[in-house]
């Protein structure tokens, strides 16, 4: 028998400032309290003692959206029905949005029989058939979610204002300069890191491009911002503390278009589009600039002089072009990208990482390609072939999957209850016996109705299965006869292509799981 899974549910909005701040912590108070208070829920109910305990931790991200990584590992752990309770502080943690908290409520763990467990709110779905429990509820996240967007709104008042006096409103300092101690608000120079980022402007100005200046950087073994902010224990991103770091062209040009460092305040350069909307930048006629707020690092001179370094081009192409791109490096994870000549695919970490086993990796664009759309095509061709095949064995399960024989057989026995009733009201029947064969009746109803159930449960699957069999059929017939992997073909079928060389890769498509079906059926 399968040993019962219990999964305790933490998470900490980004917008926390104790997270990762003091050296002293390996997490912030707020996990840690949560994590107290649910293993402090566990000891007073011994009801979990042979349970198996599972914890997921979203450190420093919001409840507004649900594709949290920790989140989304949850959720697939519970569809795939081995997850028999989860435990959460309060349904903040969660998630803020209430519609949506309302339908794993209401639907999803009630389907697939999950308790849910919300300490603070005194809330269990398994005494959950109380009339006003759905009620309140959803009053309870209802006022989650304003309390959001209340908050949303005033924040973005506060920012504007800060941001229009010159103040500096972001949790971390860019790179080079510290948070006064005296007022958090106003940036002083780290004169270690400062030195790296004048060598930056120094050797742009020498006629260096961000891929030179990168690799003499890597070369010298000067950490990267990110390293830097990790072995300093400032501004720490738990989810980067076990990934390598080092200098990019990108970081090096990013530096070197920053007017912060000329002693220039530039905020508000991104924005939320709603609050559950998308991260995006803002138009540069639109940033708030306020000018000498700081102590530079370079004279504005020279940072003058550096943006005449960059080229200035008109777009060419239109603003919908696909950039959906699969390829990645299997040795560093980074996204590969095409040489001017659009023949080979690079790794530009490993570019300006002579210790990386990457360095320098230049793949055949076109051969990788070509693996790729025959692979593809391959699995086109065995899923047609299965599907010729399918007709016959869908009629036969089917059968099967009949209910009418078992609707018949309960209905016979609630029959028979009531033939026993009248039986025993009429006294041809003790009341011992009239017991005995009510309860017998009653097993053979239950197990009957059972059966039913899960005939039912069987026969949805396969509606839902056989809607997104007919999607991808209809995707296959399409495309069986593409002699060129599109953009838009690589965006519907394919996840992502793992490069190890020029004669390895691994591929995970879009469909695994149609895929290892149609292979389980040959």
């Amino acid at each position: 028998m399968r040993q019962k899974t219990l999964v305790l549910y933490i998470r900490l909005s980004k917008e926390d400032d104790d997270v990762g701040i003091s050296s002293e912590k390996e997490e912030s108070n707020s996990i840690t309290n949560q994590r107290m208070l649910l293993y402090d829920y566990l000891k007073s109910h011994p009801e979990f003692q042979d349970y198996r305990i599972i914890e997921k931790c979203d450190d420093g991200y919001s409840g507004k959206k649900f594709d949290r990584p920790q989140f989304v590992e949850l959720m697939e752990l519970v569809r795939r029905r081995e997850v028999d309770c989860i435990l959460v502080k309060d349904f903040s943690r969660f998630g803020r949005d209430y519609i949506e908290i309302g339908d794993y409520l209401e639907q999803l763990f009630p389907f697939l029989g999950v308790r849910f467990i919300a300490v603070n709110d005194r809330y269990d779905s398994q005494e959950g058939g109380k009339q006003t429990a759905g009620l309140e509820v959803a009053f309870k996240n209802f006022i989650y979610d304003f309390y959001s967007r209340d908050t949303s709104k005033k924040i973005r008042n506060v920012r504007n204002k800060m941001a229009k006096a010159g103040l500096f409103a972001s949790a971390n300092a860019p790179y080079g300069y510290l948070k006064s101690e005296e007022d958090k608000h106003k940036l002083v120079i780290d004169e270690e890191a400062a030195a790296v980022v004048r060598e930056i402007f120094r050797l742009r100005l020498s006629g260096l491009s961000g891929n030179k200046i990168a690799s003499i950087l890597n070369e010298k073994e000067i950490p990267s911002p990110a390293q830097y902010a990790l072995n300093y224990k400032r501004g720490m991103d738990w989810r980067r503390v076990n990934r390598k770091t080092a200098w990019e062209p990108t970081k090096v040009l990013a530096i070197l278009r920053d007017e912060r460092y000329a002693g220039n305040m530039v905020s508000l350069r991104r924005t939320l589009n709603g609050i559950y909307g998308a991260d995006t930048p803002v138009e540069k006629e639109e940033w708030v600039r306020v000018e000498n707020t700081h102590e530079a690092i370079v004279s504005y001179e020279d940072f003058a002089k550096t943006q005449t370094t960059f080229l200035t081009y008109q777009k060419s192409q239109p603003k919908a072009i696909q950039k959906y791109n699969t390829f990645t490096c299997a040795h560093c994870g980074r996204k590969l990208s095409f040489s001017k000549d659009r023949k080979k695919l690079l790794c530009r970490y490993g570019e300006v990482n002579p210790s990386e086993p990457c360095y320098k990796a230049a793949y055949p664009a076109e051969q990788l390609r070509v693996a790729v759309l025959d692979s593809l095509k391959w699995h086109f061709e065995q899923f047609v072939r299965w599907e010729q095949m399918k007709d016959q064995a869908d009629q036969k399960e089917q059968s099967q999957l009949g209910t009418s024989g078992l609707e018949k057989r309960i209905d016979a026995q609630e029959k028979a209850k009531t033939i026993l009733y009248e039986k025993y009201r009429d006294g041809r029947l003790s009341r011992e016996e009239y017991i005995s064969e009510r309860n017998r009746v009653n097993l053979q109803l239950e197990e009957v109705q059972k059966q039913l159930k899960q005939i039912r449960m069987e026969r949805e699957a396969r509606e839902n299965g056989e809607t997104k069999l007919s999607e991808f059929s209809r995707l296959v017939q399409k495309y069986r006869y593409a002699e060129t992997l599109t953009k838009e073909l690589e965006q519907t079928f394919v996840e992502k292509v793992l490069v190890f060389d020029a004669e390895h890769i691994r591929i995970t498509w879009k469909f695994e799981d149609v895929f290892a079906a149609v292979e389980a059926m040959e």
